[in-house]
C-alpha cells in the first residue's frame, strides 16, 4: 500500500533536508524580482554571503531551477521553475482556495462573508457564509449586485477594465436615474466612489441601500441590498495574470463592523484577499 504524505502541520515538525531550505530564499528572491539579478544583489536580498549563494546557485542551475545569462552573468528562474509553475497553475482549484479564505475570514470576524465573481449580468454571489452572530442578512447565492452602491459591485467597477463594465454600468446608471434612486445617476457622480475605492484598495458601503429593494424586492438587480445599520467592505482578489477574479466581502452590523478604512474588519478583509491573491499567483 502506498503511504500518503503526512499532513502539513506534522511534516513541518519533522526533520527535512537543510540544504533545500537554505536554497529556498534564493528562489524566492528571484521569484519576487522584476528581472534577473547579479550575484551580489541576489545574495543581499536572500540574506546570505555571496560565496555561499554561489554554491547553491550552481546546484540550482544543474537541476534547471535557475539559469545564468552567459553575457551579463546575472541569474534568473530556469526552465524547471517555469514547468513547475505552469503545472501548479493547471492543478489549481481557485474556488476551493476561495472557500478556505471565506471560512477563515468568517472565523476571524464572526461576520457574514460573501464571494462574488463577474458574471454575464454583473457581480454575482457564488459563495456565502452567514455570521456567527444572532443576525440574518438577506443575501443569497446567485444574487446580482449593483455596481453603483454595493461594496461588491463597486469593487468590480473599480478594479475590472472599464471596457468590461461599461455597458452594464451605463445601463445601471440609467436605471438609477429613471427610478430616482439614492445612488449615483451619472459617471461623474460615481467617479469619486471609484477613486476612493482604488485609493484604499477595497470598496466600502456604509449602512444604506436602494429603497427600490423595499418597494419591489422581486427585481433581480435589487433583490439583495444591505439594510440600514449594516456596513460592508469588499476587497479584490487577483489571479496570476493580474485580473480581478473575485470580490471578497464582509457584511455586518455597524455595531460590530466599524466604517473606518483602517478598522479591524476592513483590514482583515484586505489581508485575506491579498493572501488569496498570492495563492492564485498574483505578484502585484
Amino acid at each position: 500500500m502506498t503511504k500518503s504524505a503526512p499532513p502539513l502541520a506534522k511534516a513541518t515538525s519533522q526533520q527535512g533536508i537543510q540544504s533545500v531550505e537554505v536554497a529556498a530564499p534564493l528562489l524566492r528572491s528571484l521569484s519576487s524580482a522584476a528581472g534577473s539579478l547579479s550575484l551580489s544583489a541576489l545574495s543581499k536580498i536572500a540574506g546570505m554571503p555571496a560565496a555561499k549563494a554561489h554554491r547553491y546557485l550552481v546546484s540550482l542551475i544543474r537541476v534547471g531551477l535557475v539559469e545564468q545569462d552567459a553575457l551579463s552573468g546575472e541569474y534568473d528562474l530556469g526552465p524547471l521553475a517555469l514547468e513547475l509553475g505552469l503545472a501548479s497553475l493547471g492543478r489549481m482549484d481557485a474556488i476551493k482556495l476561495a472557500d478556505e479564505a471565506i471560512s477563515t475570514l468568517r472565523d476571524a470576524t464572526s461576520e457574514t462573508v460573501a464571494l462574488a465573481i463577474w458574471g454575464n449580468l454583473g457581480p454575482t454571489y457564488i459563495r456565502l457564509m452567514q455570521s456567527r452572530r444572532p443576525v440574518t442578512i438577506n443575501l443569497q447565492i446567485g444574487s446580482v449586485m449593483p455596481m453603483t452602491y454595493t461594496a461588491s459591485g463597486l469593487c468590480f467597477a473599480a478594479f475590472l477594465p472599464e471596457k468590461e463594465t461599461a455597458q452594464l454600468l451605463q445601463r445601471e446608471l440609467a436605471h438609477n436615474r429613471r427610478d430616482k434612486l439614492d445612488a449615483p445617476h451619472t459617471r461623474s457622480a460615481l467617479a469619486p466612489l471609484l477613486a476612493e475605492t482604488r485609493q484604499h484598495g477595497m470598496a466600502r458601503i456604509i449602512g444604506r441601500l436602494d429603497p427600490a429593494a423595499v418597494r419591489d424586492p422581486g427585481k433581480s438587480r435589487a433583490a439583495e441590498r444591505l439594510l440600514a445599520g449594516f456596513n460592508a467592505f469588499s476587497a479584490p482578489v487577483f489571479d496570476h495574470d493580474g485580473r480581478m477574479r473575485f470580490a471578497l466581502t464582509v457584511v455586518g452590523s455597524a455595531a460590530h463592523v466599524s466604517q473606518a478604512w483602517n478598522g479591524e474588519i476592513a483590514r482583515s478583509a484586505l489581508r485575506h484577499a491579498a493572501q488569496l491573491s498570492a495563492r492564485l499567483g498574483y505578484r502585484g
